[in-house]
C-alpha cells in the first residue's frame, strides 16, 4: 500500500445573527495519508512520577526542540527505548500512549523507527477526541514514515533540511488525540541493545519491545511548528541494560511535569541508571492502603520483578482515572503551550496554597481543652477552602525546631471544610511523649501544601549523581523556612525518607542496604540544585523510592498539653422556649419573645478548677436583646454579669477566677424576634474559655454549647415551652473533633407570614426564521459571555435575567434582522410565576404583529391536541414546565383552551385591547391545572413556567 487519499467535501452552513449578519463557516477539507481504519487487534523496572506545566508569556523562551525521542537524547547519555510491552510492573502495563493537543486544520506529523518488515501494519495508531478521525501508519522501510538514522531523528519531518518523510494527516477535531508507536514485539522477553545517545540506534528487530525513535510534529497552516503539544500519563522506557564495568547507562533526559493545580517542574533525571523503568508523577507517591494514608517514604520489600510491596504499601496507577484525593500529574517532553494547558483546563499561574484556619489540639479526655494525658493523645483540627495535603508538625523535643527528620509527623492529603487529624499520644520513635516541666505546653505548626509531585521509582538501581529537580513558577515567595542544611527552601528543594518505618497494619519495613544515600532522612528538605538522593551499590533493587518537592504555605502554631493527673471536664448546654406570643396569635412571629438558657458544668471525672472562665455569646441579628441573668450557681462561687452585656460579647465571669470541679452556672437570656429569616432556622451557640492552674496563660480550652431540647418533644411549642433540638447535625464545630453530636447551635424557627400576590413574568421571542431554528440563548444570565457578536441589549433584561427562570431556557432572538415577504417567522411568549403567592385565573392573549398573518396549519399533526376537534388546524403551541410544546391547540373555539381571533372579531377577549390583525388566546390555568405556582428557584416547580408559540408569514 503506497498511499491513500481521502479528501471530506467542504460543508458549508449560514448563522443568522439579529441584525441579519450572515456568518459562514466551512469544514475544513481532510488529507489522510496512509492511514487505515483503527482495528481492535522485565527486566528491571524503574518508576517515577512526574509533572509539570509551562505558561509561555511575557519574555518566556521555547526551546526549539522537536516532540519526541529527539528531546530524550538531546543531554546526551544513553537513548531510552519507548516501550510497547505486555509486561507489566506493579500493575502498570508498559505500554506508552502519547497525547497530542491539535486544533482543526493543524497538520500531525508522525514517525517512527519500526517499520511493517517487523511489526503489523499498524505501526503508528492514532485516535482522535470524538472519534471519527482513528487510524493507523502503516511504516514503510523504503521511507514513508521512517526514521532510520540520528540526522533525520534529529532535523524531524519534511520539508526540514534533511528530515523523514511523515505520515501526516490533517485534524477534523479540535482536543487530544492519542498516538501509539508500536514495537516490533510485545512480549518482552529481550532488551534492545544498550546505545549511546549519538550513536546510530537498531532499526530492524533487535529493538524487541522498544522503539527506539518516534516524532509527533504539529505544523499550523502556515508550516509552523507547535511545540509544548505532546505529553503523557506516563511512559515506559528501557535502557537495555544497567551499569557496564562501572560505567552506568546513564539517562540524562529533561522532561516537563505539569501538575493539575498548576505548578511545572523541570525534572533532570543526571545520569540515573535504572535500566527497565516507567516514568510518571503524582501527588502522594506511595500509599499505605489499609488506611489510605500517603506513605512520604520510600517502599521496600519486594522480592521479585512484580515489585508487590509488603504492608499494604501500593503506587497508584498512572493509567487509572483521578479521584479527588489520588491525581496523576502529566508529563511533557517541551514545556507545554498555553493552548495545550486552556484545552486540559489547567491553570495558567500556580494556585498559591491556602493557609489554614481555626487550627486547634483537643485532647482526648473529653471536656478538657488542649489537654491530653500521657498515652491519651487527641486530635488536631481545621479549616481548608481548598485541595492539597498538609503537614502537623509536634515539636516532640522542644527544642524550637520543627524538623520533620526528628520530631512527629501527622501529613496527608486535604479535605475541603473540616479536617480531623488523630495523634496517638506518641513522638516519632513511638514512645509516649511525657509532661514538660510545670505542665508547659508543646507547640505544634501546620502547613498546607499545592503544587506536590511525588516522582517514585520502581526497582531502580543507581542514581550516582541524584536527581536535578526545579519548580520554574512559584505562586509567591518561599515561607521562611530552612532546610536541614540550614539554607532557606526554595524552588530546587527536594525530600525524600529512606529511614526503616512501620506501615499502619504493623508490617515493618526495612529499608537499610549498601550504597543508600547520606542523609538517609531529607525531610526537612534539600537543595537539589547539583544533584540530591543517590545512590549505587544497586541500592535501588527491589525497592520503590520516592523524591517528592511542593510550595508551602505559611505555617500557624497551636499549643498542647501533656498531664498525668489534672484534666478539666467542661461541658455546656443551650435551650431556647416560647416566652412571650406578643399578638396572641398562638404561633411564633415576628414581635414574640424567646428565652435562652445556659448551663456551664466543670464534671467528673475531671480533677482541675477551670480558672479564668469567661461564657460569651453573641445573638444573631434576628433577635434583639432584652435581658440577661444569672439564674443559678453552685454555692461558694462568685459568679458575676457583665453589666455592659447587650447581647453581644462576654456574658459572664466567675469572679474568683475559677469554675471549681463540680461547680454548675445557668444564665437565662431574652430577646425580642425582629425578623422571621424567611422562615429558615434562628441558629445560636455560646462559648467558654478557659485555663487549667498547671497552664494559666494561653487559652487550655473553648468549649461550645450543645443545643438542648430541655424536654420539649414537638415543634413548634405551646406558649412556654421549649423548642425541640437537632441531637446531631452532622457538622463538628470544635468540641471533641471526633464527635458532630456534642456541639450543635440552638435552632427555633418563626412563623413567615408574606404578601402573597401574584407576579407573571413575559418574554417574547422569535425562535425559528423559515427552517432555521434560532438557538441563540438570549437570557441577562448568559447572553453577553457565549454570545457577544450578536448581543443586542434587551429592553426587559431585569426580566429575562430572573433567576428562576430555567437556565438557558430563553432561546431565540429579539430581532431576526431583515426579512422579505413570503419568509416564516415563528413566535415563542415565555411565562413564569414570579409572585409571592400562585397565579390563578391566567388567560393568555398576544396580537399578531402587523405585516405577518398567522399560519392556522403550522402544528397539523402533532400530539397531543387537548380535545380540539379532530381534523382542525392546529396553530398554537402550549408548554407548561418544558422546553418543547406539551400542546398542541386548534384555532377554533373548540374544547381545547386556545382560539385565534380573526382581525376585528368582536368575539375577542377585552383584555386583549384592539384586534387590527389578529389575536392568540390561551388559557393558560384549567380545571386540571388551577394555578401557576410561585417559582421557588430556577425551574422550580416545573409547572410554574412555560411558553406560548404561533408561526407568521411575513406579508
Amino acid at each position: 500500500m503506497k498511499s491513500l487519499f481521502k479528501n471530506l467535501r467542504a460543508i458549508a452552513t449560514v448563522n443568522i445573527d439579529e441584525n441579519d449578519r450572515f456568518s459562514p463557516t466551512v469544514d475544513n477539507p481532510v488529507k489522510k495519508t496512509m492511514e487505515k481504519p483503527l482495528t481492535s487487534s522485565r527486566q528491571k523496572l524503574w518508576l517515577s512520577s512526574l509533572g509539570f506545566f509551562l505558561c509561555i508569556f511575557g519574555n518566556s523562551i521555547q526551546p526549539s526542540w522537536a516532540e519526541g525521542s529527539k528531546e530524550l537524547v538531546s543531554d546526551g547519555g544513553y537513548r531510552p527505548y519507548l516501550e510497547w510491552s505486555d509486561l507489566l510492573l506493579a500493575g502498570i502495563v508498559r505500554k506508552t500512549v502519547l497525547k497530542v493537543y491539535v486544533q482543526q486544520g493543524e497538520t500531525v506529523n508522525l514517525g517512527s523507527s519500526v517499520s511493517n518488515s517487523f511489526s503489523n501494519p499498524q505501526d503508528i495508531v492514532y485516535r482522535s477526541p470524538f472519534g471519527t478521525q482513528n487510524a493507523s501508519c502503516n511504516v514503510l522501510a523504503t521511507g514513508f514514515g521512517f526514521i532510520d538514522t540520528v540526522a533525520k531523528e534529529t532535523a524531524g519531518p519534511l520539508p526540514n533540511s534533511g528530515g523523514y518523510t511523515p505520515c501526516s494527516f490533517v485534524a477534523t477535531e479540535t482536543g487530544i488525540y492519542e498516538v501509539e508507536f508500536h514495537s516490533p514485539n510485545t512480549a518482552g522477553a529481550s532488551n534492545p541493545p544498550p546505545t549511546a545517545a549519538t550513536a546510530a540506534f537498531p532499526t530492524d528487530n533487535t529493538q524487541f519491545s522498544g522503539v527506539a525513535a518516534w516524532d509527533i510534529t504539529v505544523r499550523d497552516s502556515n508550516g509552523v511548528a507547535k511545540k509544548g503539544r505532546v505529553f503523557s500519563n506516563y511512559i515506559a522506557m528501557n535502557m537495555g541494560a544497567n551499569a557496564s564495568g562501572g560505567t552506568p547507562v546513564a539517562l540524562n533526559s529533561k522532561l516537563y511535569i505539569q501538575t493539575k493545580d498548576g505548578y511545572r517542574y523541570e525534572t533532570d533525571m543526571n545520569g540515573v541508571d535504572p535500566f527497565g523503568f516507567i516514568f510518571f508523577a503524582n501527588n502522594r507517591g506511595y500509599l499505605d492502603t489499609t488506611n489510605n494514608s500517603t506513605v512520604y517514604h520510600s517502599a521496600g520489600g519486594a522480592s521479585n520483578n512484580s515489585l508487590i510491596f509488603p504492608g499494604n504499601v501500593q503506587v497508584q496507577n498512572p493509567s487509572v482515572a483521578d479521584t479527588t484525593t489520588d491525581i496523576t500529574h502529566l508529563v511533557f517532553f517541551n514545556r507545554p503551550d498555553t493552548a495545550t494547558l486552556n484545552s486540559l483546563s489547567i491553570p495558567i499561574a500556580a494556585t498559591i496554597p491556602t493557609v489554614p484556619t481555626s487550627f486547634k489540639f483537643t485532647g482526648g479526655n473529653g471536656g478538657s481543652g488542649n489537654q491530653t494525658s500521657v498515652g491519651v493523645g487527641g486530635n488536631f483540627s481545621f479549616n481548608a477552602v481548598s485541595t492539597g495535603s498538609y503537614q502537623i508538625i509536634i515539636d516532640t523535643n522542644n527544642d524550637g525546631i520543627f524538623d520533620p527528620s526528628s520530631d512527629r509527623v501527622l501529613q496527608n492529603v486535604l479535605a475541603v471544610g473540616s479536617n480531623v487529624v488523630l495523634w496517638n499520644g506518641k513522638d516519632a520513635s513511638g514512645t509516649n511523649l511525657q509532661p514538660l516541666p510545670g505542665n508547659t505546653a508543646y507547640n505544634a505548626i501546620i502547613t498546607t501544601r499545592s503544587g506536590e509531585y511525588h516522582f517514585p521509582m520502581l526497582d531502580a538501581e543507581n542514581n550516582p549523581l541524584g536527581f536535578k529537580i526545579t519548580m520554574e513558577n512559584p505562586p509567591a515567595a518561599f515561607p521562611s523556612l530552612v532546610d536541614q542544611n540550614g539554607q532557606q527552601i526554595g524552588s530546587t528543594t527536594i525530600y525524600y525518607n529512606d529511614n526503616n518505618y512501620t506501615t499502619a497494619n504493623g508490617t515493618a519495613i526495612n529499608l537499610n542496604g549498601t550504597g543508600a544515600t547520606s542523609p538517609r532522612n531529607a525531610a526537612r528538605g534539600i537543595n537539589s540544585a547539583l544533584g540530591e538522593h543517590e545512590f549505587s551499590s544497586n541500592y535501588g533493587d527491589f525497592k520503590g523510592i520516592d523524591t517528592w518537592t511542593y510550595f508551602p504555605s505559611q505555617a500557624i502554631l497551636t499549643p498542647l498539653v501533656i498531664t498525668t493527673n489534672t484534666q478539666a471536664n467542661v461541658k455546656g448546654t443551650k435551650s431556647v422556649r416560647f416566652l412571650t406570643d406578643n399578638d396572641s396569635s398562638g404561633t411564633v412571629t415576628v414581635g414574640d419573645r424567646i428565652e435562652y438558657t445556659i448551663t456551664y458544668s466543670n464534671l467528673n471525672p475531671g480533677n482541675s478548677n477551670a480558672i479564668n472562665f469567661v461564657i460569651n455569646d453573641s445573638l444573631p441579628s434576628q433577635l434583639t436583646f432584652v435581658s440577661a441573668a444569672i439564674t443559678a450557681a453552685t454555692s461558694g462561687n462568685n459568679i458575676t454579669l457583665n453589666p455592659s452585656y447587650n447581647g453581644a460579647g462576654i456574658v459572664a465571669v466567675i469572679n474568683s477566677g475559677i469554675l471549681r470541679v463540680g461547680d454548675t452556672i445557668t444564665i437565662k437570656i431574652t430577646a425580642t424576634i425582629n425578623n422571621a429569616n424567611g422562615g429558615n432556622p434562628i441558629s445560636n451557640q455560646a462559648n467558654a474559655t478557659f485555663n487549667t492552674p498547671d497552664n494559666p496563660t494561653g487559652t487550655v480550652g473553648t468549649v461550645f454549647t450543645d443545643a438542648d431540647s430541655a424536654g420539649a418533644t414537638n415543634n413548634p411549642p405551646t406558649l412556654g415551652n421549649s423548642f425541640l433540638q437537632i441531637t446531631d447535625n452532622g457538622v463538628n464545630t470544635g468540641n471533641d473533633p471526633t464527635s458532630t453530636a456534642d456541639d450543635d447551635p440552638t435552632l427555633f424557627t418563626v412563623l413567615n407570614i408574606i404578601n402573597s400576590n401574584p407576579k407573571l413574568l413575559l418574554i417574547k421571542r422569535i425562535t425559528r426564521l423559515n427552517n432555521q431554528d434560532l438557538t441563540d440563548i438570549v437570557d441577562g444570565r448568559s447572553d453577553v459571555a457565549t454570545n457577544a457578536s450578536n448581543y443586542v441589549p434587551e429592553p426587559y433584561a431585569t426580566d429575562d435575567s430572573d433567576p428562576k427562570w430555567p437556565v438557558g431556557y430563553l432561546r431565540g432572538l429579539i430581532n431576526a434582522g431583515t426579512v422579505k415577504p413570503g419568509d416564516e417567522l415563528e413566535y415563542t411568549i415565555y411565562f413564569l410565576s414570579n409572585g409571592l403567592g400562585n397565579a390563578t385565573n391566567v388567560k393568555f392573549c398576544d396580537l399578531v404583529p402587523t405585516n405577518v398573518s398567522l399560519i392556522p396549519s403550522a402544528f397539523n399533526g402533532m400530539t397531543p391536541n387537548d380535545g380540539g376537534l379532530p381534523g382542525a388546524d392546529q396553530g398554537i403551541a402550549l408548554a407548561i414546565g418544558s422546553t418543547t410544546p406539551t400542546l398542541y391547540l386548534t384555532n377554533i373555539g373548540d374544547s381545547d383552551r386556545g382560539r385565534f381571533y380573526t382581525a376585528n372579531d368582536s368575539a375577542t377577549p377585552s383584555y386583549c385591547g384592539v384586534n387590527s390583525n389578529g389575536g392568540v388566546v390561551v388559557n393558560i390555568t384549567v380545571p386540571s391545572l388551577p394555578n401557576l405556582p410561585a417559582a421557588t428557584g430556577s425551574g422550580t416547580p416545573a409547572n410554574s413556567y412555560g411558553f406560548v408559540r404561533f408561526r407568521a408569514k411575513v406579508k
